[in-house]
């Protein structure tokens, strides 16, 4: 990939990998609230309770912080080829993710518009990337990525 040009990811790639990882944080939240089923005696946990909704919600920062500070990819960038960065390049440390994650919240919480924003950028960013010093970019293609390798001709066990 030397010389592949970084661009910002585009808006449809964004919200298709958001569209993603929502499906897979709601699996998560199925999951737990089925795991939660032994300890409330079979019942579904209480809508609104408290207690089970910070779990769900610590869950989900776990999730994007966990994948933020690790490659920089949820599984929805990764199937969508985006990347999440530190400005200029590099990974992006926790507490720039949990900023990040923070004011990600309203960005989106406002009908979306401080992911618009990032139509008033030179760089793309939206607001919560503007304000945590990251940026989201678009992964090059690379073909070599989807060739298998080689025959090794060493191991060769037809003789």
């Amino acid at each position: 990939m030397k010389g592949a040009l970084i661009r910002p990811a585009p808006l449809g790639r964004r919200l298709a990998a958001a569209l993603y990882d929502l499906l897979l944080v709601l699996a998560l939240w199925f999951a737990v609230g089925f795991a939660a089923l032994p300890f409330t005696g079979g019942e579904a946990v209480a809508t609104g309770h408290p207690g089970f909704a910070l779990l769900l919600y610590l869950l989900t920062a776990l999730f994007y912080l966990g994948f933020w500070t690790h490659g920089g990819q949820t599984l929805g960038m990764r199937a969508w080829r985006l990347q999440l960065r530190r400005e200029g390049g590099g990974p992006v440390d926790l507490p720039r993710a949990l900023l990040r994650l923070l004011l990600a919240l309203p960005s989106w919480g406002l009908a979306g518009l401080g992911l618009l924003a990032m139509y008033a950028d030179d760089r793309r960013r939206a607001l919560h990337d503007r304000y945590s010093g990251t940026e989201m970019v678009l992964v090059p293609f690379s073909r070599d990525a989807q060739r298998p390798p080689p025959p090794d001709p060493a191991s060769d066990s037809t003789s």
